[in-house]
């Protein structure tokens, strides 16, 4: 029997460099094979990645979807729910949501309405990539020279949170917060987050990220699906 395709649109390079080099080779073990893509964001000039507009990720998707429309083609995403576009669906009930986590099923719910594919299966992250990265912050800091001291504070300021409840401000993301505290991280993103994210470990990131670990769970199980 075939494997099943799984073409993994994501967000940016960190993402994809995370897709290729750690979710593919523990899909493969499933009968997965991972097709990480960078959403598109400019047709015209065939650019992807960057700024997010949601027609712009409906149209790439659906084409994608109509190029392999075989049974043993599955979809899914990488997005952040942080800096979500404006026009993507769901957004008025997901509002209504007091806590993030329901918030982001809402969002997934309706993505998954609006493509309309029962291939399709949406995940969004709470709140984005570098949530992953607060499972284990020593990574982060093994690979980023003179960051103790900063590491430490970052800790400090988290210590009360689970990494997916560190929230989407615009200086509280989990990305901001660790450019305030490790400017270079900004530069360094997608040669250190990635590789850090890999080096926690899948089972480490599953279970502190459940959010994360639900979708990975389903991914494990695509085979069973055909």
């Amino acid at each position: 029997m075939s494997w099943i395709r799984l073409y993994l649109t994501v967000e940016g390079e960190t993402e994809l460099k995370f897709a290729k080099e750690t979710l593919a080779s523990h899909l493969a073990r499933f009968e997965v094979e991972v097709r990480p893509r960078m959403v598109l964001t400019n047709r015209k000039l065939g650019k992807r990645g960057g700024a997010l507009h949601f027609q712009r990720f409906k149209r790439d998707t659906t084409h994608l979807m109509k190029d392999d429309a075989n049974r043993e083609a599955r979809f899914s995403t990488m997005m952040d729910l942080y800096a979500l576009p404006a026009d993507h669906p769901g957004w008025a009930k997901a509002e209504k949501k007091s806590k993030p986590a329901d918030r982001v099923l809402e969002l997934e719910k309706a993505l998954a309405s609006e493509l309309a594919d029962s291939r399709f299966i949406p995940f969004l992250q709470l709140h984005e990539f570098e949530a992953l990265l607060y499972c284990d912050l020593s990574q982060i800091q093994s690979r980023i020279e003179d960051s103790e001291k900063a590491v430490a504070q970052l800790q400090q300021e988290v210590a009360h949170l689970n990494p997916e409840d560190i929230n989407e401000g615009e200086t509280t993301a989990p990305s901001k917060r660790l450019i305030k505290y490790l400017p270079r991280y900004e530069h360094l993103k997608v040669r250190v987050g990635a590789p850090a994210a890999s080096a926690i470990g899948l089972p480490a990131l599953r279970v502190k990220c459940p959010h994360f670990g639900q979708w990975l769970a389903r991914m494990e199980k695509l085979k069973e699906t055909l």
